[in-house]
């Protein structure tokens, strides 16, 4: 188990409008549309790694974070084994200011209307599907 890279990943849901933040790759990523990830540094905690990826991300500075129950091990494209912890963060912030490094836009998309297709990874639509319980 210690072996594993540690990585996080943080569904952003908007309180007031009931909508998903989606973060759109750049090229160099493999394009496609997916949650807030990120690795955990060394001698960081998950929470921690969650919070900083969150502003790293999107700007996104207070947020209520919580963490999800499910928790996604898989080979990552550098032959990394990993295991990545799921979070959701609400938020009312509208203005996001993305990481033009990792990404290329964003959109949000009434949680209503989100299908696993608007996702590059099942695993996304996964998390997607348990944080929504946490704007009840």
């Amino acid at each position: 188990m210690n072996s594993l890279h540690k990585k996080v990943q943080i569904i952003t849901l908007h309180k007031e409008k009931k909508a998903l933040l989606l973060l759109e790759m750049k090229a160099d990523r493999g394009f496609g549309w997916q949650n807030v990830t990120g690795s955990v540094e060394s001698g960081e905690d998950i929470f921690t790694a969650a919070k900083r990826e969150l502003l790293e991300e999107t700007g996104i500075e207070e947020a209520e974070l919580v963490q999800l129950s499910q928790e996604f091990k898989f080979h990552d494209r550098w032959g990394k084994d990993v295991i990545e912890y799921c979070f959701a963060s609400l938020t009312n912030k509208d203005e996001i200011t993305i990481s033009k490094e990792e990404h290329q836009g964003f959109k949000w998309l009434p949680i209503n209307e989100v299908q696993s297709k608007d996702f590059k990874y099942e695993s996304n639509f996964l998390a997607f599907q348990e944080a929504i319980n946490c704007l009840s």
